[in-house]
């Protein structure tokens, strides 16, 4: 996928080379199994000596706001019903089911987590807006994780162009993207972990406040009682 991205982008040449990369990242957006990281990279690569950076760095941004914004929407308006048609059961349910769990235990958090982790952005977004997400949290939690992974990926393609390296830039894109995933799975896991001793010293405490006397009458309360009998 990532060969072919580069050939089809490779065809735009000056202003188009900014629209190639726009379509190709909400196209990505849409859940189309498509690298994240592949046109950003070739973005960069291919305005490297002539182009100008940060357009290119909001047009990374635009596209993956814009692809993600498109699914979140869906998701707002059809809800679950969109799983019963044909487009929705190429969404695997137990995927869905999954990410419902894990959206309710850590709320619109997650949707930072699910930007860094390929096949899972889709169906977050989605369940996001199912189970009404309000759109500016949404854009919020995405636009910031947005905002990390874009010019990342564009500066380094941008550096590749300067330096000559764009083979070596592909093998650390590679190892980022495996550190990026364990990186995911350690937070949610710590998301779980803190969340589980949350609980149990919660449950700690109302088990022993039950345990304590309750407070004795006050004096007044048992004058009044007094003067009433």
């Amino acid at each position: 996928m990532t060969k072919w991205i580069g050939v089809f982008l490779m065809h735009f040449h000056g202003p188009a080379v900014y629209v190639g990369v726009l379509f190709v990242l909400i196209t990505c957006g849409l859940g189309v199994p498509l690298p994240e990281d592949a046109p950003l990279i070739y973005g960069g690569y291919l305005i490297g000596l002539h182009g100008n950076l940060p357009l290119m760095i909001a047009t990374g941004l635009a596209g993956i706001l814009i692809g993600d914004s498109i699914i979140f929407r869906a998701g707002a308006t059809h809800g679950m019903r969109l799983l019963e048609t044909r487009l929705g059961r190429h969404i695997p349910g137990e995927r869905v089911e999954s990410t419902i769990a894990l959206f309710e235990k850590h709320g619109p958090k997650f949707i930072m987590v699910a930007r860094f982790v390929p096949g899972l952005r889709a169906v977050t977004y989605f369940v996001a807006g199912a189970m009404g997400v309000p759109y500016w949290t949404f854009l919020a939690y995405d636009g910031l994780a947005a905002c990390i992974s874009a010019p990342a990926w564009v500066i380094l393609g941008w550096w590749a162009k300067r330096h000559g390296m764009l083979a070596k830039v592909w093998a650390w894109a590679a190892n980022a993207q495996v550190a990026i995933i364990i990186g995911a799975v350690c937070l949610i896991a710590l998301w779980i972990t803190i969340a589980v001793i949350r609980r149990k010293k919660r449950k700690e405490r109302l088990a022993l406040m039950a345990r304590l006397p309750k407070e004795p009458p006050t004096l007044r309360a048992v004058e009044g009682i007094g003067r009433r009998g």
